[in-house]
């Protein structure tokens, strides 16, 4: 899923530019009335030598393309965000499923020497929230009266640069992170089990469902599961004592199907296909950036 969200921020990053990275000559009101017939000829020729689009009309109360680019960004950090407070929260001792890299004699408290703090995670997602939070001054710097107004200038030049300092900080951090990020699946096969087996339930009902009726089975697997929590007891002793389940489903049958692994349905499919889109898309921007 996050590779899927990156994709296409690149894609929306790379399909603005013709908007965004623009030029403007157009004098004090944008008429050209200084260079006349010559105006647009030299935008052009000052665009291209910047490596840029003219605009097709040089008014300086036209923001909407910064305004853009900083939204842009903001959607950008908000899956990073994401992506940070995810380990974040997998980090905590509770879960123990990944760990953001923790280079020796890191230290994670002056006083409690055993934390490992998610301190990149925290980073991105304190960052994150920032970048966010210029969006709204870049919309409100559209609001540009007349000609020019100083004002609204100052606004969206502190957001796209704030934007991008912060964003260049976030992705450096991110790449840090995803790059020595340690998964521990041991114990996220142990967390799998907390339940008992009641989160394979599903699983349970739908193949039950296929002897006796989906009704049936669901009401039949339903009462068993709300049995297994009042009364502490675990899901597949209390499917065993229910006739409708037993009568068709074997034991062997339940415990394969309380097994979380044979319940996985495309998530192998998924994850190969998105981590080669990721690889096309990587390869693409280097060479990309290479031939810049």
């Amino acid at each position: 899923m996050w590779i899927d969200e990156l994709g296409r921020h690149a894609e929306r990053l790379q399909g603005c530019e013709g908007r965004v990275f623009v030029a403007m000559l157009g004098g004090g009101a944008g008429t050209l009335a200084s260079l006349g017939e010559l105006g647009l000829a030299t935008q052009e020729r000052m665009a291209a030598h910047l490596g840029m689009v003219p605009m097709p009309l040089p008014a300086r109360t036209i923001g909407d393309h910064q305004a853009e680019y900083v939204t842009l960004l903001g959607m950008l950090a908000a899956t990073c965000s994401k992506i940070g407070r995810e380990i974040y929260t997998l980090m905590k001792q509770e879960f123990g499923e990944v760990e953001e890299p923790v280079p020796p004699g890191t230290v994670g408290s002056s006083t409690m020497p055993q934390k490992r703090n998610p301190k990149l995670s925290q980073d991105i997602v304190a960052a994150a929230a920032q970048i966010r939070a210029l969006v709204p001054l870049a919309l409100e710097a559209m609001q540009t009266e007349h000609e020019a107004d100083r004002t609204t200038s100052i606004m969206m030049s502190r957001a796209v640069v704030q934007a991008c300092e912060l964003t260049g900080d976030t992705l450096e951090r991110l790449a840090v992170l995803t790059e020595g990020l340690q998964v521990f699946p041991d114990r996220m096969r142990d967390n799998l089990e907390l339940s008992g087996g009641l989160i394979m339930a599903e699983a349970v009902m739908l193949e039950l469902g296929r002897r006796i009726g989906r009704q049936r089975a669901h009401d039949a697997v339903y009462e068993a599961a709300q049995a297994s929590v009042t009364q502490s007891r675990p899901f597949r002793e209390m499917l065993a004592l229910d006739p409708h389940v037993s009568g068709g489903l074997t034991p062997a049958q339940v415990e394969a199907l309380l097994d979380p692994a044979r319940y996985t349905g495309l998530c192998r499919q998924f994850a190969e296909q998105g981590a080669a889109r990721g690889r096309e898309i990587a390869a693409a921007i280097a060479r990309r950036d290479a031939a810049d």
